[in-house]
């Protein structure tokens, strides 16, 4: 059935109806059906999802906060442009926190742990990248690197980071080819090395050259997108 805002409607199910929202349109902003920069209706959106207002303008407050939609006045809001100095600052802040994590982390990285790290790597070769289950191993391969130092606090701030990153990485490999240029295990598979040595210093040097390397990609791609004429 053909929607204002392409997003199908929301079925039944046991999480709340705000967790849904906020997920149908999270989707539906990392799998680029809703583009940077469109306009978000909040009446069209609740019509869509087959709800009232309330869970939709809660859920845009959520998504607002992690950094995929801009609230406007007049009830809507708009879908955060792909914006450079957004993702470096993305970027310079998970070197500043994630790094120092993992570092602290790597000493009590146990066994399961490192079994854990193979099988969410496993995944992510396995998976199609414009796939949620692929984005669920990688996220969850990245999540065990810090689990021995993951508090509570720690955790809010470097979830809010991954999600507001994961936009531009999706939305880029999906338009682009930079995924392709090296596969999921390339990319990871020395994060898992340095997990395995349990040492401080070589998990801070390989998860900076992990970041740094996507970081470079994803702006070089954002800029060859900007330089292209449109329609051209």
């Amino acid at each position: 059935m053909a929607t204002k805002t392409g997003i199908t409607p929301i079925s039944p199910a046991t999480q709340s109806l705000v967790d849904r929202v906020s997920h149908a349109v999270r989707r539906a902003i990392l799998e680029g059906s809703l583009k940077p920069g469109e306009t978000l209706s909040i009446s069209d959106l609740a019509t869509d999802l087959g709800v009232s207002h309330s869970p939709v303008r809660e859920a845009l407050q959520r998504l607002s906060g992690q950094g995929l939609v801009l609230l406007r006045p007049a009830r809507t809001a708009i879908v955060m442009p792909l914006e450079l100095e957004d993702l470096q600052e993305l970027y310079r802040l998970r070197k500043l926190i994630e790094v120092d994590a993992a570092a602290r982390a790597a000493p009590d990285l146990t066994d399961e742990d490192l079994k854990s790290l193979e099988h969410h790597l496993a995944g992510m070769s396995d998976t199609a990248v414009d796939t949620d289950e692929f984005w669920e191993s990688h996220n969850a391969f990245h999540s065990v690197l810090l689990a021995p130092v993951l508090s509570p606090r720690t955790e809010r701030m470097i979830t809010e980071l991954w999600q507001a990153v994961e936009r531009y990485l999706r939305i880029v490999y999906i338009e682009t080819d930079v995924l392709f240029t090296r596969s999921p295990d390339d990319r990871h598979r020395p994060l898992l090395e340095a997990a395995r040595s349990r040492s401080s210093e070589t998990m801070a040097q390989a998860l900076t050259k992990h970041l740094e390397s996507n970081e470079l990609e994803v702006v070089r791609a954002l800029q060859q997108t900007a330089a292209t004429p449109s329609g051209g």
